[in-house]
Order: structure tokens, then sequence, then C-alpha cells
């Protein structure tokens, strides 16, 4: 058996009771924490389910996913995903695969950022498309986001850009205004939504500034505001 369990926005506290018990009760226990940031302890998590924790990496997750899936044919084998196991596409990957094979599988959701971000007071149904701004590398520095982020422009709706791992509000504005500076302008003078560690009593939420915030964080570009949205943004 196969489980993928949703660690929650934060940390070790925001599993859920489920899934705390079927941890206690697998044969083995992975995490991966590739897939988005995570302010828990493993420590403390090991624990609080009473064994350790194997820690994957992306390559033991996406390259080696059939070793994965096989060892959950004769055991009980659980992957702990930051956030909602299903946010990222590659698990969707991994049940495909088990699925294919036969064994069987379960998932426990949790909180994860596409919820979250409802703490700013943004109705969610009026979230288009979800982008990624990736950090830049040498010779890449791909800018395929900012049309996404245009379309859902035009048809009034929120843009939610997820941040890489490691990339802060500052450089991620600098990258986002300079693709803007260069394309259509459709950015500029426009109130941006800054918020950083969302789910933690850390949490930091700017709206209207320009504010280098530290990671995890994300960035929300409003699309057209309903008069409630409006009011609770000003109050921020």
């Amino acid at each position: 058996m196969l489980y993928l369990i949703g660690l929650g926005i934060w940390d070790e506290r925001d599993i859920s009771v489920k899934g705390l018990e079927i941890c206690r009760k697998a044969d083995d226990v992975y995490c991966e924490l590739y897939t988005a940031a995570w302010g828990g302890s493993l420590k403390r998590l090991g624990k609080m389910i009473g064994k350790e924790i194997g820690m994957l990496e992306r390559k033991d997750v996406e390259n080696d996913s059939e070793t994965f899936v096989e060892k959950a044919r004769k055991k009980e084998i659980v992957l702990l995903v930051p956030g909602d196991p299903l946010v990222a596409t590659t698990h969707l990957h991994l049940l495909a695969e088990a699925k294919e094979k036969g064994v069987p599988f379960e998932v426990v959701h949790s909180s994860s950022i596409l919820t979250v971000v409802g703490r700013t007071g943004l109705h969610l149904y009026k979230f288009g498309r979800v982008v990624t701004i990736p950090s830049p590398e040498e010779n890449y520095s791909p800018d395929s986001f900012y049309e996404a982020i245009a379309k859902n422009m035009k048809m009034g709706l929120h843009s939610l850009l997820l941040l890489d791992i490691e990339l802060g509000t500052k450089k991620a504005l600098e990258i986002l205004k300079g693709i803007d500076k260069e394309k259509k302008g459709i950015l500029k003078g426009r109130k941006m939504i800054i918020c950083s560690k969302l789910g933690s009593d850390k949490e930091i939420i700017v709206y209207g500034k320009a504010t280098d915030l530290p990671p995890p964080a994300v960035i929300i570009i409003p699309g057209d505001l309903h008069f409630s949205e409006e009011e609770f943004l000003e109050k921020l």
C-alpha cells in the first residue's frame, strides 16, 4: 500500500490526525522537501510518529519511481509531502504508476498554498492559472509565466506567482518587472500582494508596496477586485 500524506502548509503540527495514524502503523516512512519549502522539523515529526523518516531527493521520486512503487506492493509505504500531496504534478505520476502496476494507494490531503492565500481576503474562485517564477541560471531565464499572467489579467482573474524555494521577493520582483518592461508593460503602477511564511506565526502580508520578504514567499497580482476584497486589502 502506498500512502501520499500532506504535511500541511508550515510545520509538523499541520499534519492531520489521520496522517499521523497511518505513519505510526506503516512499515517505512519517507519524506521529500524539494517541491516546496517547509518550516517543520523531521526530527520532531519522527518523535511524534515513533520512527525514523527517510529523506528522498528528486531523483529518488521521479527517476526511480518504479522501484519506489514496487516497495509498496509488499509493504505499507508512506511518502510525506509539504503542503497537499497533489499540488505538485510529480506525485500524480506516482499514483498513475501505482494504478498501472496494480498497487493500492491512498491520498491524505492537507492545507496548501492554494488555499492559504485566502488569508489575503481574495476570493479563491477568482484565481486564474498558477505560475512559478524560477530562479535564473546561466543561459536559462524562462519568461513563459508572464503570458499566463497577461491572460489572467485580461479575464479579470487574480494571478498567484509561486517562487522557487530559494527565491526571495526582491529578486522575484526584479525578474517580473524586467520582463514587463521588455514586453507589454501591463504591470506598471499595479498594486501587488506580497506574502511570506503563510500559515506560520511569522506570516507577513503586504499590499501595495514592493517589499523584500524572505522565502518561502509568493506574489499575487490581483485582477478585478470585488468591493469586499478591496475593503479587506485596504485594511492590510
